[in-house]
Formats: C-alpha cells, structure tokens, sequence
C-alpha cells in the first residue's frame, strides 16, 4: 500500500511539473536554499523586583575601549545614584577576530550563566582588522568570506544575550585616527548595526558623538579633547561622554532604575 501511495505521489508531482515547468524550478530551490537567517531576540524588559537592594546587573565585554567605558560607568552610575551594580569584564588586546587568543562567545556564554546580567554593554573592532580565527578555520581578512564569518561571531555573541533574555547595548567603534583602521572600522559599523537590529539589540554609533560634524576622526569636538595621542583611545572626557549619552539612554527606556524615595534610604542605610 505505502508503495502505491508512493507511486501515485510520484505520479502527481510529474503531472504538476509538466504543466507548470517554473514550479519545477521554484520547488527545486526550496530543497536545495538554506533558510533563511531569523535572529533570535534579545531581551526587551528589565525584571520587576529592581531596587537599591536589587539593582540592575549591568555587564560590560569586549575590548581595551569596552574597558575604558566600564570604569567610567563605575563611577558615574553611583554619581547617578542609578539601581545599577556594574560589573567590568572587558579585556584588553581581544576582539571578535581571534577566538584561539580569546573565544568571546564562549567567555560571554559563561559570564551570561554564572552572573545573570540583565543588560550588557559591548565594544569590538579595534582588534580585529586580522584574520579570523575561530570554528577550527582561519579566514584571511581581504577574501570574500572574512564579511560573513565576522558577522557570524557578532551572530554568536547576539544569541547568548537572547538566551539569557540580555538586554544589549552595543557601542559601534568611532572613527580612528589611522587611516586603514578608520576604513576597517567604517566597514563593519554596518555590519553590526544590521545584525544589531536583526536581534532586537540597540545599536548606538560613537561617531555622532566623537568625531568630526563630516564623520570624520577628530581628536577635540567643540573645543573637547575627546581622544589620546594614539589615535584610538579616548580621554577621560571622552570616556565620560559616551557614557553618560549611554546612560541617558538606558533611564530614559527604564525608568525604574532611576532611585524613588525610598530606595534612596535604603542605600543610605547599607553605607
């Protein structure tokens, strides 16, 4: 019996592809096309027990300019009084690139587990104009494939934060001062605002904030010094822009991390 059904399946197929030959055409690209990619989506809402005793996690990754904006945020979220903890795991000399110096996917996916982070806030590119090492392969940074298997590893880091329900903030690199990276780093800023948004994740570009009215790389904004001497790393000051535009951001769609009354007593009272 399952063989007759078969043959009179077979039977139909070839009646509906005689008459119609694109439909031949259009059911052979379905069986041989991926799907296509559907992002799974980061968290959207903070949890409902925020308060001076159970502030916010609020952790920080990625690289040496991540880690410049993690100190600043330890210090400015207290000045803010804001029901943020802020935990600082970037590392300097690491990025997306090279997972065999150090896997930022498997690092984050751990941190996510163990530290339960409500939101995070990330920083890559300045380290990774090199090959891409990492899945067991090596991509050279000038071929054709170095585009998709870089947007794979920001695809990686995206979907632990949308397992762990993360709410993502993620700081797209400003201009530089040397000439190839600022061409490097200009190439990817698309490439991880798409995938940003794909994700549901919040992409905030550096640029409208630290570089020059046309995009380009300035080192003082509006009589600001905003950069140091090498090019790459910002000031004090410029540290201290980002992160107070940053954190305008966040209070301004949560506004429960800004202290009531009494949450403002009951920190005084662990002091």
């Amino acid at each position: 019996m399952r063989r007759f059904g078969g043959f009179v399946l077979a039977l139909s197929l070839a009646g509906l592809l005689a008459a119609s030959p694109s439909l031949g055409q259009d059911l052979g690209l379905s069986l041989t096309e991926p799907a296509p990619y559907r992002a799974a989506q980061t968290g959207q809402e903070l949890r409902s027990d925020i308060s001076g005793l159970r502030p916010a996690r609020l952790l920080v990754i990625g690289d040496s300019l991540a880690q410049g904006f993690g100190f600043v945020l330890e210090t400015r979220v207290p000045e803010q009084e804001l029901l943020i903890s802020v935990r600082n795991d970037a590392r300097i000399s690491t990025g997306l690139s090279r997972a065999d110096f150090y896997d930022w996917p498997a690092h984050f996916a751990q941190m996510a587990a163990e530290q339960a982070p409500d939101i995070v806030v990330i920083h890559f590119g300045s380290n990774d104009m090199q090959a891409i090492l990492a899945d067991g392969g090596r991509t050279a940074l000038r071929s054709a494939e170095w585009e998709v298997q870089y947007r794979r590893q920001i695809r990686k880091i995206l979907e632990i934060a949308a397992q762990y329900q993360i709410i993502t903030y993620w700081l797209g690199p400003a201009p530089d001062k040397h000439r190839n990276l600022n061409a490097h780093l200009a190439r990817i800023n698309p490439w991880i605002a798409q995938e940003a948004a794909a994700a549901g994740a919040v992409y905030l570009p550096l640029s409208p904030l630290t570089a020059a009215p046309d995009g380009s790389y300035a080192r003082a904004v509006g009589g600001a010094v905003l950069r140091t001497g090498d090019g790459s790393h910002f000031t004090a000051r410029g540290y201290r822009l980002v992160v107070d535009h940053l954190l305008g951001q966040i209070t301004a769609r949560f506004a429960q991390l800004a202290p009531s009354p009494v949450d403002l007593l009951a920190q005084m009272a662990l002091q």
